[in-house]
């Protein structure tokens, strides 16, 4: 559960946390808070960190610190009329990490602003993703003019963490024929249910009536993306993992370009490597295979 006060110390401490990794400098926490004409900060900020991160949102903490959750900083807003506003500041180290932990949370149909990377508002409430950080405001009894003071506050934020953020631009190789607005998600470990699978872009499409997930992992280098797929295609019980004393690699021979795997928990995989990037599929007709091809040329592109 929230606790009110701790609504109190938190964004603060994290926004000059953010100003100092963005800018290298240490600037003055409490000058990185926007002021808001008519409102009052509410006492002082209160900081978590991974290993207490569970006493402000208990029952949620292990989705954060699995998208390498560093630092939640949380300030609270007051005015006169008794109305009251939280912000709170996720920090994730990298913008993919805490685009992840976003898209985990994001509705797929809602109210989308372009607000740092990505934003969107809804009653009381708005969300968005800004470099490394994942931001958090909350509006009580606001009324008609909420999402007003939600938007005001959310740009002056993101301004002061980086007023040039956008999402993680692999997401622009995804092709957009069919692609269903605002699905696209980062996974950071265990895709598609296997601990060897990390660091997967997705995005949901419907072609011809099909629905079918596309996707593509950044191994970090063609050495690792063998590696991935070798214990992938090693999963298929007609291809079972050799001991640990046998040769080298598996009995099936992986190699740059198109593949199947017959995933025994995800059925009928189509894959397609080049480099340090696999492109996927859980789809088995055609179209998923000519979005396959369109993504891996706008990959080359990129």
């Amino acid at each position: 559960m929230k606790k009110p006060g701790a609504l109190a110390k938190g964004v603060l401490l994290l926004v000059g946390f953010c100003g100092a990794v963005l800018s290298g400098q240490t600037p003055d926490p409490a000058g990185l808070f926007p002021e808001i004409a008519d409102w009052q900060k509410k006492g002082a900020v209160e900081n978590y960190l991974p290993e207490n991160l569970y006493e402000y949102i208990d029952g949620a903490a292990e989705n954060f610190i699995g998208y390498d959750f560093k630092q939640l900083a949380v300030q609270n807003y007051a005015n006169d009329k008794g109305q009251a506003l939280s912000v709170e500041i996720y920090f994730h180290g990298t913008a993919e990490n805490a685009f992840g932990i976003y898209s985990s949370e994001k509705p797929r149909a809602g109210n989308y602003l372009e607000l740092g990377g990505q934003g969107y508002v809804e009653a009381g409430v708005l969300n968005f993703v800004c470099a490394a950080y994942y931001v958090k405001i909350s509006a009580f009894e606001l009324g008609d003019k909420g999402q007003d003071v939600l938007t005001h506050l959310g740009r002056a934020l993101a301004d002061r963490i980086d007023a040039r953020a956008s999402l993680p631009q692999i997401l622009r190789a995804f092709p957009g024929a069919g692609k269903i607005t605002h699905s696209e998600r980062f996974i950071l470990n265990n895709f598609l249910g296997h601990d060897f699978l990390r660091a997967a872009y997705t995005a949901d499409y419907r072609v011809n009536g099909q629905n079918f997930q596309l996707f593509v992992i950044h191994a970090g280098s063609e050495a690792a993306a063998r590696a991935m797929l070798e214990k992938y295609v090693a999963l298929e019980k007609k291809h079972p993992a050799p001991p640990v004393n046998s040769h080298k690699g598996t009995d099936v021979a992986v190699q740059p370009g198109a593949m199947t795997v017959n995933d025994p928990y995800n059925g009928t995989v189509r894959l397609f490597w080049q480099g340090r990037f696999i492109c996927g599929s859980s789809g088995r007709d055609l179209a998923a295979a000519e979005t396959i091809a369109a993504l891996t040329r706008n990959l080359a592109k990129q």
